[in-house]
């Protein structure tokens, strides 16, 4: 059964009696040329183009090119470099980062970023490698093999944050309350996982919605345990569909740099 950590991050154990079920559902995502990108992003919600370079700017122009005129908000590139770091557990992106700038607030991230760009700088010597879960295929399975957790991430609120014993300063001290499956009012479904969601404040069953959460923690060990890995190379940018996909990576010795970047397209909340 998952644990929690002294900051309050939910940590799942692997159930091996789940791996033949979740096995088939980690992606290995198409290397493409420029030509195809957008029609395989389209069809499979994950493109990797090959040969960008070490410009983290390109993340713009590729975002620019595979989603042209859907997009709607543009949030900074992050450089995320690490030396002999752990395993990063299965995640979607998006945070709560708003400043004030002369006045006014502006909005550094935003919980419902849809895409990912993600370039590869420098790969690590050994490990790193990522994993990604179709979480649109993660929620039909469970449908029949766990329908009571089923119902709880499709019907169900939590406070997606509410764990954090010591919160950063991107994290709202007031509830974020959402389900873990949605859909926009546009119809798209958008499939969610966060160390540290809790059952919202005051919630009268309280109890069991904290053993699904604890369960889903298991099932998305388990699938990032047994799902296929892919590696990025230098000079390759990943673009995923950030509602559809859940991903993490291997640990790594050595240095690892990567650039990333989010965006909201008209097609988010």
């Amino acid at each position: 059964m998952a644990t929690t950590d002294e900051q309050g991050r939910r940590r799942g154990t692997v159930r091996p009696e789940l791996k033949e079920l979740l096995a088939p559902l980690g992606v290995t995502p198409a290397r493409v040329d420029d030509a195809d990108a957008r029609a395989v992003l389209e069809r499979d919600g994950a493109v990797v183009l090959r040969d960008r370079g070490s410009d983290p700017e390109e993340l713009v122009t590729a975002a620019a090119r595979l989603l042209g005129g859907r997009l709607r908000e543009l949030f900074g590139i992050r450089r995320q470099h690490g030396v002999d770091s752990p395993a990063l557990t299965l995640h979607s992106d998006g945070a709560t980062v708003t400043v004030d700038v002369h006045g006014r607030a502006v909005r550094l991230r935003d919980p419902d970023e849809d895409y990912l760009l993600m370039l590869c700088t420098r790969p690590a010597p050994r490990g790193g490698d990522s994993v990604l879960i179709d979480g649109y295929a993660l929620v039909d399975v469970l449908r029949e093999a766990r329908p009571e957790l089923h119902e709880f991430l499709t019907t169900c609120d939590v406070d997606f944050f509410g764990g954090w014993t010591d919160r950063p300063h991107s994290v709202p001290l007031t509830p974020l309350v959402r389900g873990l499956v949605e859909h926009t009012r546009r119809g798209r479904r958008a499939v969610r996982a966060g160390d540290f969601a809790l059952p919202v404040p005051r919630e009268p069953r309280w109890d069991a919605h904290l053993a699904h959460l604890d369960e889903y923690a298991d099932v998305l060990a388990t699938a990032q345990e047994c799902a296929a890995r892919f590696r990025l190379e230098a000079g390759e940018l990943l673009v995923l569909d950030n509602y559809r996909f859940v991903h993490g990576r291997d640990a790594f010795a050595g240095e690892r740099t990567m650039h990333v970047m989010t965006v909201r397209t008209t097609g988010a909340f």
